[in-house]
């Protein structure tokens, strides 16, 4: 008996039992529709029947009569009987039977072929006008009268009849539609969290690169999963809860797959937004189902995306406290540390907005372990590549360090984009392989944009756009501190209408000096200076270095203190607290006179940059003229060419490390578009 137990293979879990077969006949749950369309249309044939009995067992002899020959029957004695039936007030229909008479034999064989004998009894029908001659003929031939009354309980069951049969109709037609709709209902609170065993995913952190020290941080959770003994005799706690926060693109969802591959255990997977529903109540239902089923299948992991779009704070003294976001946040507050809170859930969320979470949601004892997933250096890009190119063909000359280091500030995202547009340039020019040519025109595509042919441009405007390019590039090429140039083209591309002037610097800075912003004024004012130079004449196309370069002086003098007569103080609050709405917030904190100190001082850099930049342009204007029409021949330059054809000594960027900033945006662009690198922004 043991033995047989024994070799006897164990049920599959999480399947269903067999469930004893139906018993025979129709099934219970359908027989309602059915019935009530079969029940229906019987009783209205029924009704059918009844109505036109009378008329269709007699239709084919009763004789229609006028009204003048029903009197003069009645006055010469033919009529026998007369059933009448008021049709409205003054309308009567009246059928019975009449004697046949010479001129009503001769009227039938006309009519038919058949011959009455005189004195025959036939059925007659006729429809006549009620008045009080009519009632006196009647009563003066003494025949048998009936008068025929319809019950008003047939009368509205022939009206109502109808309208139960479409209605019936519809029942048994959108029977299946009302029982999901009443099963949806009942779901309707449930969570949307979708359970993923561990098999389903093939993602592992071999597929992972460029965040080492995400990847080490995360891996002790799970450890834990695997190993809890060994942390708990030392007396470490498993976090509850882990976010995974950094700007998009950087690898938070692909690193989440990872751990429910490797984890092995039950894995609950949710968006933010499922949770916010347009019924009130209905999100926070949803976190404790989703919880529940979570602690059902312990140990396991929940991982919920955009955790911003239910978690963001919530408001301090502004509206009411019944808002449906903020209820579904309590709930998972109270889920993930309250008094019946169990251990054994893990919850691992992931955002890119991590200035908008409830403080509440983010002390310790819930979210733990806050990962910053950054955007990779010259080594986690070299890493990444090695990881999207295995899923393309490549040829022999790609040199991938060359890309890695040219592709300062690109997320892993941006890799994996770069590595699939130069396959698809490769395929459109009918190459087998990507080759180098390939992968830089697909990172210049990815961090600048496609280059538009196709728009017409006038020669005027060709040739202003021509001479405000070298006026960049020039700029660029003699002020010392400034970004080296890394490519110039007079040819549309991404949100630049006309033409840009493309940088990239060639070693590792996180932070940039005074001299190296002043020098960058220099080169934003270098292209309307160039306009002035050679046109006489100014246009629109500085707008987007206007519009940079204000912004740049302006935070030198208010949050950098890099101006001598304003002084190392920050004015001005340029955000305001997440649980104050925007347009509360109190405005300037300084007063009127310190904001015209700080206008002045404003105009001030800008006006010595534009100085700067006529006295440069003015010392090499025939070098303008020649970076200018080499720019109208060729419509695009390199960096090096540009300095070959102005006898400077070539840069090797591509020997050298690029640094890690973001200033790398297209010099130009369009009016409305606002070009500034991320690193002048002042920390919130």
């Amino acid at each position: 008996m043991d033995k047989d137990k024994k070799n006897t293979p164990p049920e599959p879990k999480n399947q269903k039992p067999d469930l004893p077969p139906l018993p025979p006949g129709p099934n219970p749950g359908r027989r309602l529709p059915v019935s009530l369309f079969f029940w229906l249309s019987l009783i209205v044939l029924v009704g059918l029947l009844l109505v036109f009995k009378g008329d269709s067992a007699t239709l084919g002899q009763k004789r229609n009569i006028s009204q003048t020959e029903f009197e003069n029957d009645l006055r010469n004695g033919l009529i026998i009987s007369a059933k009448s039936r008021a049709e409205s007030d003054r309308i009567l229909n009246i059928e019975g039977e009449r004697y046949v008479n010479r001129s009503v034999a001769e009227a039938a064989k006309a009519e038919n072929g058949k011959q009455l004998a005189a004195g025959e009894r036939i059925p007659y029908k006729t429809r006549v006008i009620y008045s009080e001659r009519l009632e006196n003929l009647m009563s003066q031939a003494n025949i048998k009268r009936d008068v025929e009354t319809r019950d008003n309980w047939w009368s509205m069951f022939l009206t109502v009849i109808p309208i139960l049969l479409i209605i019936g109709l519809f029942y048994f037609l959108f029977s299946r539609q009302l029982k999901m709709a009443g099963r949806g209902a009942m779901q309707f609170g449930k969570s949307r969290a979708r359970m993923i065993m561990p098999n389903e995913l093939k993602i592992t952190f071999d597929d992972i690169a460029g965040v080492d020290e995400a990847r080490e941080e995360i891996s002790e959770l799970i450890s834990f999963l695997k190993d809890p003994l060994k942390f708990k005799m030392i007396g470490g706690k498993i976090p509850k809860g882990c976010l995974l926060m950094g700007p998009p693109g950087t690898g938070k969802t692909l690193l989440a797959k990872a751990v429910a591959a490797e984890a092995n255990v039950p894995f609950f997977s949710i968006s933010g937004s499922d949770f916010v529903e347009m019924f009130v109540g209905v999100g926070a239902s949803r976190v404790r189902d989703m919880f529940e089923q979570a602690r059902k299948h312990m140990p396991s992991l929940i991982f919920i995306d955009e955790i911003d779009a239910v978690g963001r704070s919530r408001f301090s003294g502004l509206g009411g406290g019944h808002d449906e976001r903020e209820q579904t946040l309590n709930a998972m507050l109270v889920e993930m540390d309250g008094l019946e809170t169990q251990a054994g859930v893990i919850v691992i969320a992931a955002t890119n907005r991590p200035d908008v979470l409830d403080p509440a949601l983010l002390r310790p004892g819930r979210f733990d372990r806050q990962i910053v997933l950054d955007l990779p250096d010259i080594k986690g890009r070299r890493q990444v590549l090695d990881v999207h190119v295995k899923n393309i063909r490549i040829a022999d000359d790609v040199d991938l360090d060359l890309i890695a280091k040219t592709t300062p500030g690109f997320s892993g995202a941006d890799l994996a984009n770069l590595c699939n547009e130069a396959a698809l340039l490769a395929a459109r020019s009918d190459r087998e392989t990507a080759n180098q040519s390939d992968m830089e025109e697909a990172r210049d595509k990815v961090r600048w944009g496609r280059e538009r042919r196709s728009r017409t441009i006038s020669e005027r405007e060709r040739r202003l756009t021509a001479y405000h390019e070298a006026g960049h590039t020039l700029a660029a090429m003699f002020c010392e501190h400034a970004t080296p140039v890394h490519k110039v083209t007079i040819i549309p591309r991404g949100r630049a209408y006309l033409g840009a002037t493309m940088t990239i610097p060639l070693e590792d800075s996180y932070t940039q000096s005074r001299n190296e912003l002043l020098d960058e004024l220099v080169v934003m004012m270098g292209g309307r200076v160039a306009e002035e130079l050679v046109f006489k004449d100014i246009t629109s196309g500085a707008a987007g270095d206007i519009e940079h370069a204000s912004r740049v002086a302006r935070l030198m003098v208010c949050a950098f203190g890099m101006n001598e007569e304003i002084g190392p103080i920050r004015y001005g609050d340029l955000t305001h607290p997440v649980y104050v709405r925007a347009d509360q917030s109190q405005g300037e904190t300084y007063s009127q006179e310190t904001a015209a100190r700080i206008d002045v001082q404003v105009q001030k850099i800008i006006g010595d940059a534009l100085t700067r930049a006529r006295k440069l342009l003015n010392d090499h204007i025939a070098d303008l003229e020649k970076v200018a029409r080499e720019l109208l021949e060729k419509e695009s330059l390199t960096g090096n060419e540009v300095r070959a054809l102005l006898g400077l000594p070539s840069t090797e960027s591509a020997k050298e490390a690029p640094a890690e900033k973001k200033d790398i945006m297209p010099t130009d662009g369009p009016p409305d578009v606002v070009i500034a690198p991320d690193t002048l922004k002042p920390e919130a």
